[in-house]
């Protein structure tokens, strides 16, 4: 085999690597829930939910958001890793774990999309 079929054959391969690679980040996305749908059987799921941000409170390692959708309301815990620039009325999607804190369901966000 000569160099310019190597090349041609590790081109092809290439493709189909990134092919699969964006098939499967697409085919693993969370499903999406409306904050009503999710109770206790979800708990150490990954959700993927979409609302307005109520209120919010920050402290010095997290952020506490208060989420609400058309269904209901939940409260989100974002670990800090850097600032974040949210305002109450703001639409957002948060792909997190769902955890019971207390007697409530609540979300952990691994991710947050302003």
């Amino acid at each position: 085999m000569n160099e310019k079929q190597m090349l041609s054959i590790s081109f092809i391969f290439s493709l189909i690597g990134i092919l699969v690679v964006l098939l499967v980040s697409f085919v693993s996305s969370p499903k999406l829930y409306s904050i009503s749908d999710l109770d206790k059987n979800d708990i150490d799921q990954v959700v993927r939910v979409r609302g307005n941000i109520e209120s919010f409170h920050e402290t010095p390692g997290l952020y506490l958001i208060n989420l609400a959708d058309d269904s209901g309301k939940i409260t989100v815990v974002v670990f800090k890793n850097d600032e974040m620039d949210l305002t109450e009325g703001m639409f957002v999607e948060v792909i997190g774990s769902v955890v019971e804190y207390g007697d409530q369901i609540e979300i952990t966000a691994k991710e947050i999309v302003l």
